[in-house]
């Protein structure tokens, strides 16, 4: 008998990443929404893990070809899902390479890491809704914040220079 991992899909916001609960009880994340959610492709995370930043030491030697493939209830594939803290390992790395995306959902994560503490300790009930939405918040402000320092520091003629989007 084959024990299969579970598989959800929660939010960051409006930022979908498919998470599995493994037969063990453990958790780990879809690598490449793990990338979509910093707006990296391809194989940014193995270029990462490859790389020589501090944040990746603990995961080299992890090869996605070689780690363990787990079937998924009511899927007829297998996944090789990554541990949590490769993903925000990851994330830390792109905010450090100024991904202003990056930024803001790790920024926002570590808010509602500590709301839900405060949550718990002053006891207020809110519903994963009202997570998702604070964080959509969160982000969303983060986000902006960076646009506005942008649009504040330009020049006239940055136009010509600036990758298209930025401006």
């Amino acid at each position: 008998m084959t024990v299969k991992a579970i598989s959800a899909t929660i939010l960051l916001g409006v930022i979908p990443l498919n998470v599995y609960q493994l037969p063990d009880g453990g958790y780990k994340v879809d690598p490449i929404g793990v990338m979509n959610a910093a707006d990296k492709k391809g194989n940014a995370l193995t270029r990462f893990i490859n790389g020589k930043s501090p944040l990746a030491l603990p995961f080299k030697g992890y090869n996605f070809t070689q780690a363990e493939s787990v079937p998924v209830e009511g899927n007829a594939q297998f996944i090789k899902p990554i541990p949590i803290p490769l993903a925000t390992a990851y994330w830390l790395y792109e905010v450090s390479k100024g991904n202003l995306k990056a930024q803001a959902l790790v920024q926002a994560s570590m808010a509602e890491s500590i709301e839900r503490r405060a949550d718990v300790a002053f006891t207020i009930k809110r519903t994963e809704f009202e997570y998702n939405l604070r964080f959509g918040k969160s982000f969303e402000s983060v986000m902006f914040e960076n646009r506005q320092e942008v649009i504040e520091r330009r020049l006239p003629g940055d136009d010509l220079y600036l990758p298209e989007g930025i401006n």
